[in-house]
């Protein structure tokens, strides 16, 4: 059984709680002109900025973020989110979409890039061993001097994922979605959903906010989101989205820092159950491993009583949302198949573990909370090492678009992807290319 997780953590709407490390104490204190005010420092696991504090650098629309954000404003960092200067969409995509080139099913045939153009890449496949592929997606050839992408291969629903997996050859230095020597091939399983015991079962779980389960005497708060057409035959896929310290269930499900389940809950077109767990004091400590616990029984009680495909269970999160979701890897291989941890690091802690788990990591090169390289790298080299993969350098991105790199060797159905971009502790930097390329991380299981 596998599920998603999301998260965020260190944010709230109107506040950013800056808490990556073990403990949680929040003290307050208020931004002036990007500065900390007298309030004084935080406490080992973070401290609040209130106001409108913003940080210097700036960002200029239609040009090149430096990192920081615009003075004034109110949002995850202190001031406003960076908005996307302009985008190139490129081709279209014949049996999948394309950005920047023209997927025919499974292979990318190029494409053009401002400043170079993409040569592309072939995937290995398409095809599911019960499902018809989707063709996949290729980004081939986006952003400055791309020489190529990669494509997923292809989803099915009804059958399983495709076994294609990422473009052998596409790399890029600072394109959407570039490769940088993805293995062929490693993207997704084949076979027939593996069906929970609530398929085919009238159950009386529904969609809704402030949901509760019993987890060891205690009462444990979540949201539940189901497809508007649920139907209680079909396995659907499960995301578990992982809310940031200072945040609530309430922040992923309906919004506001991020689009609600961060951004993925439009992309999944009602493909997946989305379930966003409320931590403890707003955090997610996971104290002699409380909240991996939580998790799994609220797992356990989904399966139960909803139709879930328990071979594509996954993780999210944002912040500390990162950090349990990298916990939950660590902790609960045997159940989640991926997970998704952005500007996250190690604050929900690790267990030993063994078993492989897909890895998908977003981090920003000026992250002043998470800071980089010393969280988020660690964790996806973990991840990268567990499954088998070739040691990789992380890339360095310039300008707005992020720069991504797919791990090569990695054993066959667990990938390791990173995207690191230019910019500080945010779930949404310019471009709003997160929700996209998590999305084709996860879907392609």
């Amino acid at each position: 059984m596998r599920a998603l997780c999301l998260s965020l953590s260190c944010l709230l709407s109107g506040t950013l709680v800056v808490g990556c490390s073990s403990d949680t104490t929040i003290e307050s204190f208020t931004g002036v002109g990007g500065e900390l005010g007298t309030g004084g420092d935080s406490g080992i696991g973070g401290a609040t900025i209130g106001g409108s504090g913003a940080q210097t650098g700036g960002i200029t629309t239609g040009g090149t973020p430096s990192g920081g954000v615009s003075s004034g404003g109110t949002g995850p960092t202190g001031g406003q989110i960076p908005t996307l200067g302009g985008s190139s969409s490129g081709g279209t995509g014949i049996g999948g979409s394309s950005i920047g080139g023209l997927a025919t099913g499974g292979g990318v045939t190029g494409g053009t890039s401002g400043g170079g153009s993409g040569t592309g890449g072939m995937v290995t496949g398409g095809t599911t061993t019960g499902g018809a592929s989707t063709g996949g997606s290729g980004t081939g050839g986006v952003g400055d001097g791309g020489t190529g992408g990669s494509a997923t291969g292809g989803t099915s629903d009804t059958g399983g994922a495709a076994t294609g997996g990422k473009a052998t050859g596409g790399a890029t230095t600072g394109g959407h979605g570039g490769a940088t020597g993805g293995a062929e091939g490693t993207g997704g399983g084949t076979g027939d959903p593996d069906r929970s015991s609530g398929c085919g079962t009238t159950s009386s779980i529904v969609s809704g906010d402030g949901q509760t389960i019993n987890v060891g005497g205690s009462s444990r708060k979540y949201n539940l989101k189901l497809p508007d057409d649920y139907d209680n035959n079909h396995p659907y896929r499960l995301i578990v989205s992982y809310h940031w310290l200072g945040g609530s269930a309430n922040d992923v499900s309906h919004g506001g820092v991020a689009q609600p389940y961060y951004g993925l809950w439009d992309l999944a077109e009602g493909s997946t159950v989305f379930v966003a767990p409320d931590g403890l004091n707003n955090a997610w400590n996971n104290s002699n491993g409380a909240d991996v616990e939580f998790s799994r029984q609220l797992i356990a009680y989904l399966e139960e009583g909803l139709c879930i495909d328990k071979s594509r269970i996954f993780c999210e999160g944002f912040s500390m949302g990162g950090s349990m979701s990298y916990a939950m890897a660590c902790a609960a291989g045997d159940i989640i198949r991926a997970v998704a941890a952005h500007s996250g690091g190690p604050m929900s802690g690790c267990v030993g573990h063994d078993e492989p788990v897909a890895y998908f990591m977003t981090h920003g090169t000026n992250d002043s909370v998470c800071t980089y390289p010393q969280f988020g790298v660690p964790q996806v080299n973990d991840f990268a090492e567990t499954n088998g993969c070739t040691a990789q350098s992380m890339p360095t991105p310039s300008g707005q678009e992020p720069s991504c790199i797919d791990f090569a060797g990695c054993q066959a159905g667990y990938p390791v992807r990173a995207c690191i971009f230019v910019g500080d502790h945010t779930p949404s930097p310019a471009g709003g290319w997160v929700p996209q390329e998590t999305w084709d991380f996860l879907s392609q299981f």
